[in-house]
């Protein structure tokens, strides 16, 4: 690689999406607005005298229906945190990536061109390491729960920050730790049972997944329906967190391609695109990392309510 948001909550049973009635935390914003924490860079000494300075084509699968838990349009959607000038400079768009045959959904792309968590410290946002696929699950969980975009997206580069998308780093750390690091995100409604969530997922990561995850697409032979029953399994992660994840880690898991959950589905539909996955599919070439862009990039449009802009 998992980025507007105004619907009827349901609650999710067995999940962290729908478990609270409290009321929701910050602003919405896109993932690209999300705000982000600065590092810090060492002054350089300088002399008394000096003046300062200043891939194979993956298997076509259908979609899958509607989850079965809805969240409100403007609850649990990826977002993402800006970079500080420490950080990696941003992928830049594969240069054999074809041009889709719609321009509409070309300019979007263009548009929303980076992949999910490429604003954070992740080093292979683009590439299915055991580190990716784990930062893309927790993402999916913080972004999942009732609070703002950019309390879910602030948190989410916290906790990458801190190392939990290590799974040694998540296992040794403790909760008393976890719950510091949800708390400087903003994540107070939710950051005690949360922190004991990513405790649990790491014993599982290890126990279960021998520690890593991309074993759930081997197991499940490749079948988005399988993954999404085992991933349901997952404390704190319920159907709109697996909506998130299937959206954010199509391009680093292609059997889930082509993705895209159905309230963005909407979307596409109000801004001329229609709603035929398979037709969109085809638009991108059936290029998984196009697909999750432009899948990421219709739910920034549905959560910062631009539709009016792409008419």
């Amino acid at each position: 690689m998992v980025t507007t948001r105004a619907k009827a909550k349901s609650e999710d049973h067995g999940s962290a999406e729908a478990t609270s009635s409290e009321p929701q935390t910050g602003q919405k914003r896109s993932r690209a607005q999300a705000p982000q924490t600065k590092a810090t860079q060492p002054k350089e000494k300088q002399h008394k005298k000096e003046p300062a300075q200043s891939e194979q084509k993956p298997v076509v699968k259908n979609q899958e229906g509607k989850s079965d838990h809805g969240e409100d349009d403007d609850k649990g959607a990826p977002s993402k945190s800006e970079t500080s000038t420490q950080q990696k400079p941003k992928p830049k768009p594969k240069q054999n990536q074809k041009k889709s045959s719609n321009k509409k959904v070309d300019r979007l792309i263009q548009q929303y061109a980076n992949l999910p968590l490429s604003d954070t410290d992740l080093e292979n946002p683009g590439n299915p390491t055991a580190d990716t696929v784990l930062a893309l699950l927790l993402h999916a969980i913080l972004s999942s729960t009732r609070v703002s975009h950019a309390i879910a997206g602030k948190t989410t580069s916290l906790v990458i920050k801190a190392g939990y998308h290590n799974l040694d780093v998540l296992k040794k750390s403790t909760w008393e730790e976890r719950t510091e690091v949800l708390t400087e995100g903003g994540y107070t409604h939710y950051r005690e049972k949360t922190a004991t969530f990513l405790g649990e997922l790491a014993e599982l990561v290890e126990g279960k997944y021998d520690g890593d995850l991309n074993a759930i697409p081997k197991t499940a032979s490749q079948d988005p329906k399988k993954i999404r029953a085992e991933l349901k399994t997952i404390k704190g992660l319920g159907d709109v967190g697996i909506d998130i994840f299937f959206t954010t880690a199509q391009h680093v898991w292609p059997c889930l391609a082509p993705w895209i959950d159905p309230r963005s589905l909407t979307t596409a539909e109000k801004i001329g695109l229609g709603n035929d996955v398979q037709a969109l599919w085809n638009d991108v070439g059936e290029d998984p990392e196009a697909m999750c862009k432009l899948a990421c990039a219709l739910m920034d449009v549905r959560l910062e309510k631009r539709e009016s802009e792409w008419t």
